[in-house]
């Protein structure tokens, strides 16, 4: 069973600014998350871009996925459970707000 989901929100070196407003607003407006990382401004992992991620409980997913939406000011968002298969989680367990972008996936 899903507990937690993560949700990882991508920007370009040039969008820094703009991610950062992001960010703020998310921990604003979705006080149900468990985790707000800050803004990594290098691809790591199977992330192509620059990123940040949000943790999610299951039981808000479905608002906080309403929210993000609303609140990504164009962004991509990759939103995937927390599953033993990494790549399962990454791939067919994946939700996308926006433009998808090719995951790095060699290295999960």
């Amino acid at each position: 069973m899903i507990q937690t989901y993560h949700a990882h929100i991508y920007f370009s070196t040039d969008e820094m600014t703009l991610a950062a407003q992001v960010r703020e607003s998310i921990i604003k407006h979705l006080p149900q998350l468990t985790y707000a990382g800050q803004l990594i401004p290098i691809s790591i992992g199977p992330h192509p871009q620059p990123m940040f991620e949000i943790h999610i409980p299951a039981s808000s997913i479905n608002f906080a996925m309403a929210t993000l939406n609303e609140l990504r000011e164009g962004l991509s968002v990759l939103i995937h459970p927390v599953q033993a298969d990494e790549l399962a989680a990454h791939t067919s367990g994946a939700s996308w707000l926006g433009t998808q972008l090719k995951l790095k996936l060699e290295v999960l």
